[in-house]
């Protein structure tokens, strides 16, 4: 046992070390594209001078070297990070407007304080001198702030959006958890009103289920194979409650393959064909296939229709109707969930593309 989560353990470790390192690496990318995107933005004004015309490359980096020319840019590049997580964040989100409003002008004025004393004598002796600088250093002050206001719109659109998401997610699985819990606790009730010696079984098999609920229920993504160990779970409980009338057939493979799927994305199908296809009185069979790749997820599942009782016929659908709403927010446009009823047979087929 001490071995098993040694093991464990080392395992854990090395997947957050690989996280990690992935995310320094996103880090650095990102960080070396800002760094590309402000040469290349900074570099605009001195490429386009009228000044470097027929001169080469020689004239262009004189031109980078002028005070004026650097000392601009370091104040854009402040300008630009100060607004996207200061000022915006904590001015006009927060609806502080005229502080907003103060802390612009302050910036234009600093803006032309320093193009004015970083001018040379002779310039400012000239009748043609413009305090704000040459070479369009106003406008590009503009396309900073300009830009700094969209991207942290943007961002905040985006974090409204996940926020919802999140919420609804919530919400829905909310509705799953005590579905599931409820028919399962009748499963152990019937067994023990019985007296059948299949009871600790089903308690164990019920603690492996909700052993799940707790460590895997809240995350965004679960594995695949966990996921797969919960269905076969909760098909072996329902076999102890059942008799040989019905045929239970299980496939499940592709958990060694590494993929992540939402909780309890899958189960409702499962549940729904128990919940729909016995009522231990009638024979019935009930198929359930799975399988995932790198690629795509597949799921068919059929059973029996099965005369049920009424009390049992309210929730019809529930399940399925959920777990639909979850594929809409999670997979738009990258799945297909069909289902057929023909009175006799009852089949769900699901195909999740994921790339």
């Amino acid at each position: 046992m001490y071995r098993y989560m040694s093991l464990t353990n080392k395992a854990e470790n090395t997947r957050k070390e690989f996280v990690g390192k992935a995310d320094s690496g996103k880090k650095i990318a990102l960080i070396l594209i800002h760094i590309a995107l402000w040469a290349i933005f900074l570099s605009l004004p001195a490429l386009f001078n009228p000044a470097r015309h027929g001169q080469g490359i020689s004239r262009f980096v004189l031109d980078m070297e002028e005070p004026p020319r650097w000392v601009n840019g370091l104040f854009l590049i402040i300008v630009f990070y100060f607004n996207s997580y200061i000022a915006i964040p904590q001015l006009y989100f927060q609806r502080r407007y005229l502080l907003l409003t103060i802390l612009i002008m302050i910036t234009f004025g600093i803006f032309y304080c320093l193009n004015y004393l970083l001018a040379p004598p002779e310039i400012k002796a000239s009748p043609m001198f413009n305090p704000l600088g040459n070479s369009f250093n106003l406008f590009m002050l503009i396309i900073v702030y300009t830009c700094s206001f969209i991207i942290c719109l943007y961002k905040q659109f985006e974090r409204i959006k996940e926020d919802r998401l999140s919420t609804r997610m919530s919400f829905l699985i909310a509705q799953i958890h005590p579905h599931f819990l409820f028919n399962t606790l009748n499963n152990i009730y019937s067994l023990s009103i019985a007296k059948s010696d299949k009871v600790p079984d089903a308690i164990v098999k019920l603690s492996g289920m909700m052993r799940y609920s707790v460590s895997e229920g809240n995350k965004s993504l679960v594995s695949f194979a966990s996921e797969a160990a919960y269905i076969r779970n909760y098909v072996d409980l329902q076999k102890l409650r059942l008799t040989d009338e019905v045929i239970i057939s299980l496939d499940i493979s592709g958990e060694k393959n590494d993929v992540k799927i939402p909780p309890f994305l899958m189960i409702p199908f499962v549940e729904n064909a128990f919940k729909h296809g016995t009522n231990g009185e009638n024979s019935s069979v009930i198929t359930i296939i799975a399988s995932a790749t790198r690629d795509e997820l597949t799921m068919d599942i059929s059973n029996t229709i099965v005369p049920i009782r009424l009390d049992r016929e309210a929730g019809i659908g529930l399940g399925i109707e959920t777990t639909r709403q979850r594929l809409k927010l999670l997979y738009p446009g990258k799945y297909t969930l069909a289902t057929n009823n023909d009175s006799r047979s009852f089949t769900v087929s699901l195909k999740i593309q994921f790339r």
